[in-house]
């Protein structure tokens, strides 16, 4: 039974660390690579400085008692909706916990759809200070 679990294990391993992954720019990145960490880990900090700065935008436009921009509030919530499972996996980096592989590897796959979205974001940030 053990040897079955350790067989299982290492073919759930070796099958993560071949799958590929497609960047929002059509790069294909290895999961396993060391590319693929660093792509995570940027689009980690761009999200998080968009989701930042769109916070902060949301309040500037409310604090005068004005209506939220729906274009930026779908643009949070988009962002976050997309970004949710990468600020998971950062979390629990953080916190020293561990997911597990299947979820580890469902978050890190996840990377392009926040990029996207991120994207967007930002996209709508711009248009706000023009």
């Amino acid at each position: 039974m053990r040897f079955c679990r350790a067989l299982s294990l290492a073919a759930a391993s070796l099958l993560a660390a071949c799958a590929v992954v497609t960047t929002a720019d059509g790069t294909r990145l290895g999961i396993g690579s060391d590319e693929f960490r660093v792509y995570v880990e940027r689009v980690f900090r761009e999200q998080n400085k968009t989701a930042s700065d769109l916070a902060f935008a949301l309040d500037d436009a409310t604090a005068a008692g004005g209506a939220e921009p729906r274009d930026l509030a779908a643009a949070e919530e988009t962002l976050l909706g997309a970004c949710a499972g990468l600020n998971e996996l950062a979390t629990s980096r953080r916190d020293a916990q561990h997911l597990g592989l299947r979820r580890s590897a469902a978050a890190a796959r996840g990377a392009p759809d926040c990029e996207r979205a991120t994207r967007v974001a930002q996209a709508a940030l711009a248009t706000r200070t023009r």
